[in-house]
């Protein structure tokens, strides 16, 4: 089966709205069965299984660590303060599209993807993204003879990647040093307009040269040069990470979580992976997580925000069992860091399903009724937050979220909680 993992995505204003129609972005994958997630080692009572065979926002699967589907990006033996990357950067032309440009402008606009990541980890994650060769690496075929301009199919992917990694290993590069590729065009080659992660399918032999498996590359196109610039390397690789899309591929594209969260909405104001997301990749430990799960319980939570690192006393998120395979999710958000031009700081509540499949609304942020109309470039979902005495009510879950304070600096906000 093959799944429109990075389905068109529409940036927040008219002019990069046409822009992002005529590049269409997707992503392409096979979905084969089987257990789906990396392990996080978490043994929290709010950690469950994901259903949906693929990327979805499930914390744990049944087997444990699972390298061969997706990367693991945090040590899980806790030996090493962080997990190193290598990233390995090869600069493709072709047949029809000869290199142009200065290499380093290609290295300099994804580059900054590391720093990017480095934050949204807690120095958990480094990108050591390296370009092994600084010259073009001539591929066999017509930039046109892979599936683009339009949706790649995931075998002529696949031969893109290998046409890509075989080049680069004639040229003398050792793949066994490096655990994923960023494959990068020539500008000419206007036909690759958009940026899919490829992710190995074990079902199939894969992208095999000289004894080296390449399980994991992003095949990077023309939107590079937009708006999203580097971004869009941090959301394909969290894709590489076992995290679904939470734009949806169909209706309004960011009708789920706004500009909350760079596996939605690339260019939004709050790109900061949300701190379920963290918890899952390993980033967030379990005593970071105030785990709701029996009725009748109640708690009072300080919150530190999710854009910066662990604050002693101080929890990440709050989670809210509701049923087999949702949660409440609440946590506090800043301008900071990876959050710079936030439309609105406060709460932030959302709901988590790890049942439902990528692109179909596995994170739900919950609108405030009360929230300001969003300015110029802001979306009305990216003004959801809650603040000091507003309480959000589910009667349906018995579910009761209350902000009790707030601070303007990295303290962050303080929440009860009930069910």
């Amino acid at each position: 089966m093959t799944l429109p993992e990075g389905a068109r995505r529409r940036p927040r204003t008219a002019l990069l709205s046409v822009l992002s129609t005529l590049l269409a972005v997707f992503a392409l994958v096979v979905v084969p069965a089987g257990p789906a997630h990396a392990y996080n080692g978490s043994t929290s009572a709010c950690a469950f299984t994901g259903t949906t065979g693929y990327t979805d926002e499930g914390q744990q699967n049944t087997t444990g660590t699972d390298p061969d589907r997706f990367q693991v990006p945090f040590d899980p033996t806790g030996a090493a303060a962080y997990k190193t990357l290598r990233v390995g950067m090869l600069y493709v032309d072709f047949p029809d599209a000869q290199g142009a440009g200065s290499l380093a402008a290609y290295y300099n606009r994804l580059s900054p993807a590391a720093a990017w990541m480095w934050n949204a980890s807690y120095g958990h994650t480094w990108l050591d993204i390296q370009a092994p060769l600084n010259r073009w690496l001539r591929m066999p075929s017509a930039s046109t003879a892979y599936g683009w301009p339009g949706t790649p199919a995931y075998a002529g992917q696949q031969q893109y990647v290998l046409d890509a990694v075989t080049a680069a290993a004639d040229a003398g590069v050792d793949l066994s040093q490096y655990d994923m590729f960023y494959i990068v065009p020539t500008s000419s080659a206007t036909a690759i307009n958009n940026s899919p992660t490829y992710i190995w399918d074990s079902g199939n032999p894969g992208v095999v040269v000289e004894g080296t498996t390449v399980k994991w590359a992003v095949t990077f196109g023309q939107d590079i040069w937009g708006s999203w610039s580097y971004h869009i390397a941090d959301h394909e690789t969290g894709h590489t990470f076992g995290l679904p899309d939470l734009y949806s591929f169909t209706g309004d594209t960011h009708q789920f979580v706004g500009g909350w969260d760079i596996m939605g909405d690339i260019g939004g104001p709050g790109n900061q992976y949300f701190g379920w997301q963290s918890w899952k990749l390993g980033w967030t430990s379990d005593s970071e997580v105030s785990c709701m799960t029996a009725p009748g319980t109640s708690l009072r939570t300080p919150l530190n925000p999710v854009e910066y690192a662990p604050v002693g006393g101080r929890w990440r998120i709050v989670v809210l069992k509701t049923g087999p395979t949702s949660a409440y999710v609440v946590e506090s958000r800043r301008s900071a860091l990876n959050d710079p031009s936030l439309c609105s700081t406060g709460v932030l509540i959302y709901k988590v399903d790890w049942s439902v499949a990528t692109g179909t609304g596995p994170i739900r942020v919950v609108a405030d009724p009360d929230a300001a109309a969003p300015p110029a470039g802001c979306a009305a979902l990216d003004m959801d937050t809650w603040q000091p005495g507003q309480t959000f009510t589910d009667s349906s879950t018995n579910v009761t979220i209350s902000v009790v304070s707030g601070l303007s600096d990295s303290n962050g906000d303080t929440v009860d909680t009930s069910m």
